[in-house]
């Protein structure tokens, strides 16, 4: 039975604060849930590039997360 959940921690950078309405949060989410599940999840524009880490490293959307894990999540800056 995979009815058990795992407690992640959320950080939004930069303007995605203001968007979604805080920096930092610890979320409940079901054993098997996805990097994408939880960024979609957000009120963020999905046309807005965005760079996601777990644990300082980078992730691709669909990597399944792990009980403790740190999500940050930041928008895509061009220029130079």
């Amino acid at each position: 039975m995979s009815g058990s959940n795992i407690k992640i921690t959320v950080k939004l950078i930069g303007p995605f604060v203001n968007q979604v309405g805080f920096s930092e949060k610890t979320i409940e989410c079901s054993a098997g849930t996805t990097v994408e599940t939880v960024v979609s999840s957000l009120p963020l524009d999905p046309k807005r590039p965005k760079i996601v880490t777990r644990n300082g490293q980078a992730v691709t959307p669909a990597e399944k997360l792990s009980d403790g894990d740190r999500l940050a999540i930041s928008p895509l800056y061009s220029g130079g």
